[in-house]
C-alpha cells in the first residue's frame, strides 16, 4: 500500500524493542516492494543532508534531528528492500505473520510455479547429554573410584570431585542441531507464502529466487525472445522454453521488437483458474560498417565512380568549327570508299 502521513499500526518500536523500519519510511507492514522503494525516495528527497545543506534557514538541532530521520530511512530502506533481510525482521518482529521460529526456505521461479517438495534445514537446541542441560560436569572421584566413601579425602565423601564447565556444550546446557522436515510446496505459491514444516510445530517462509529468464505477471509468466534481424524479417518458427517445457511458435515475417505471443495455458495455476506464458520479442540491432575500416581499394572505387557520375551529368562540351568540318570530310571519305567496293563487287559478278 502507499505512504501514510504517519506511523505504521505497529507503532514506533519493532517487535524486539528496534526502531519500527516500516514507521520509518511512514508505511504498513503490508507494503509492496515498489512502495517501499518510492516512499525512500520522496524522503530522501527531503531529508538528504546535502540538500539541507543549502536551506540557510535551518538551526543546528533542527539540522541533527533532520540527520538523524535520514539515518533511520536509509536503514529501513536497506534492511526492507533485500527479500531475505526483510523475512528476517518480519520473523524477529513477528510481522506479516512471520513467527520467531520461522525457517527461511529459498525456491526457484519454476518451484514456486509447478510446485514441489523442498528439505528444509530447522535449527534447534538439543540438551546436552554429557551435563543433562547443567552445563557444568563433574568428574568422578579418582581416590575412592566415586564410591564417596566418608573416609575419601579427595571427595569427602561426595564422590566427585569440584564441578566444571562442561566440554561438550560449553556451558550452554544445550547444543545446536539441525532437524531436516520436508515442505510441500503448492503451484503457484507466492513470495512470503507461510507453510507447514513435515513432524514440527515451525513453519518455513518461502523465498522465491529471482529468475533471469521469467516473470510473473499475476497468474501469467512472461519471457523474452531474442532474434536476429535476418531471423525476425523472414519470420518462421522458434522454440519458447516455459516452466513446464520447451514449446514451438510462429512468427510472422518483419517481426518487431515488441511483438508478443501468447501460449494459452502455460502460465500458474490456481485452481481452476490458469494463466499463460506471454513471450515478447526483441530484435538484435544489425551491425553497422564501421566507415574508418572500409578497404583501400572500395574507397578508390567509390571515388572513381563519383568521378565518373560528375562526368556524365557534364553537359557535353562545344564542338568547334574545324572538328565539325573534319568530322564530315571523314564521313564523306567512308562511304566514297563503301561506294567503290561495292561497284567492284558488281563488275566482278557481271564478268562470271
Amino acid at each position: 500500500m502507499p505512504a501514510t502521513t504517519g506511523t505504521s499500526k505497529t507503532g514506533e518500536d519493532g517487535g524486539d524493542g528496534a526502531v519500527n523500519l516500516y514507521a520509518a519510511l511512514s508505511l504498513e507492514p503490508t507494503a509492496s516492494t515498489a512502495d517501499i522503494k518510492r516512499a525512500y525516495k520522496i524522503l530522501a528527497l527531503k531529508l538528504h543532508p546535502d540538500k539541507l545543506a543549502r536551506q540557510t534557514n535551518l538551526s543546528d538541532d533542527e539540522r541533527a534531528k533532520a540527520s538523524q530521520t535520514f539515518q533511520r530511512v536509509a536503514l529501513a530502506y536497506e534492511i526492507l528492500s533485500d527479500d531475505i533481510k526483510r523475512t528476517e525482521y518480519d520473523a524477529r518482529c513477528e510481522l506479516n505473520g512471520a513467527k520467531k521460529d520461522d525457517v527461511l526456505v529459498n525456491v526457484s521461479f519454476k518451484e514456486a510455479i509447478t510446485g514441489g517438495t523442498k528439505l528444509a534445514m530447522v535449527p534447534f537446541k538439543l540438551v546436552c547429554a554429557q551435563c543433562n542441560g547443567v552445563g557444568m560436569a563433574c568428574a568422578r572421584c579418582a581416590a575412592c573410584d566415586g564410591k564417596g566413601e566418608a573416609s575419601c579425602g579427595g571427595c569427602e565423601g561426595k564422590g566427585f570431585a569440584s564441578p566444571v564447565q562442561c566440554t561438550k556444550c560449553k556451558g550452554d546446557g544445550v547444543m545446536d542441531d539441525y532437524f531436516h522436515g520436508r515442505v510441500h510446496i503448492p503451484p503457484g505459491c507466492e513470495n512470503g507464502t507461510r507453510l507447514p514444516i513435515s513432524g514440527r510445530s515451525q513453519h518455513v517462509r518461502v523465498r522465491i529466487l529471482p529468475s533471469k529468464q521469467f516473470a510473473r505477471n499475476g497468474l501469467d509468466v512472461t519471457s523474452t525472445l531474442t532474434l536476429s534481424a535476418k531471423d525476425a524479417a523472414e519470420g518462421g518458427f522458434f522454440e519458447i522454453e516455459t516452466v513446464y517445457g520447451i514449446e514451438t511458435t510462429y512468427f510472422d515475417e518483419d517481426t518487431k521488437s515488441g511483438d508478443s505471443k501468447t501460449l494459452d495455458g502455460k502460465g500458474i495455476k490456481d485452481g481452476k483458474k490458469v494463466g499463460n506464458h506471454v513471450v515478447r520479442v526483441e530484435v538484435e540491432r544489425a551491425p553497422t560498417p564501421d566507415v574508418e575500416d572500409e578497404p583501400e581499394d572500395q574507397a578508390q572505387e567509390d571515388e572513381a565512380e563519383e568521378d565518373n557520375a560528375a562526368a556524365a551529368e557534364e553537359p557535353p562540351a562545344k564542338k568547334s568549327k574545324a572538328d565539325e568540318s573534319e568530322t564530315e570530310m571523314s564521313l564523306e571519305e567512308l562511304l566514297a570508299a563503301k561506294k567503290a567496293k561495292l561497284l567492284a563487287q558488281l563488275e566482278a559478278s557481271a564478268q562470271k
